[in-house]
């Protein structure tokens, strides 16, 4: 598939087949009509050649002949209609449960995404709760000051804030711990 067009609709497929169908139920009824008309025409030649006596019973057999070509090409015609007028309708109703179907899916897409976006800020939330207790407890266990402590609180506060809020600088995000930090 060409990456630029968009893809097909299941809608235009179905109006596409639509018009194939309705062009070609019109090529039919004009095909009959035409050989209707060739076929009247050729018995009315026939009539012609022969004799003046047959003449007149010529004609009234092609004008009989000719009605009963034009109520038959009308017949098929009409059936002709009525069959486009059912492949029309099959077609919508195919357009119209294709068109329920993908607002379905799109309905269920968009809440499974609303579930995982809840899920991911739940996962966060408690990986960021891991993180400062796990921080807490090394700072105890390498005995940090309270100042020291308050300070690394700040430095996790200003680390949770959106990256919009917080400097251009990416180094400025990274934190070595207090109690890693060589003391002068």
């Amino acid at each position: 598939m060409d990456p630029q067009r968009p893809p097909i609709s299941a809608a235009d497929i179905a109006a596409g087949q639509v018009a194939a169908i309705v062009t070609a139920a019109e090529h039919a009824a004009e095909d009959i009509a035409a050989r209707a008309e060739r076929a009247a025409r050729e018995r009315e030649r026939e009539g012609q050649r022969e004799a003046d006596t047959l003449r007149q019973r010529a004609e009234a057999d092609a004008a009989r002949t000719r009605e009963e070509a034009q109520r038959e090409a009308v017949q098929i015609g009409e059936l002709a209609r009525k069959e486009a007028d059912e492949r029309i309708r099959s077609a919508q109703e195919a357009a119209d449960e294709a068109l329920a179907q993908a607002q379905q899916i799109g309905a269920g897409l968009t809440q499974l995404a609303a579930t995982l976006e809840s899920q991911a800020e739940r996962i966060l939330r408690d990986v960021q709760t891991g993180h400062r207790r796990l921080m807490a407890d090394l700072r105890l266990g390498a005995g940090i000051t309270p100042e020291e402590e308050r300070e690394q609180r700040e430095r996790e506060h200003e680390r949770e804030r959106p990256r919009e809020a917080r400097t251009e600088n990416p180094l400025d995000d990274l934190e070595v711990p207090s109690w890693a930090e060589k003391k002068s």
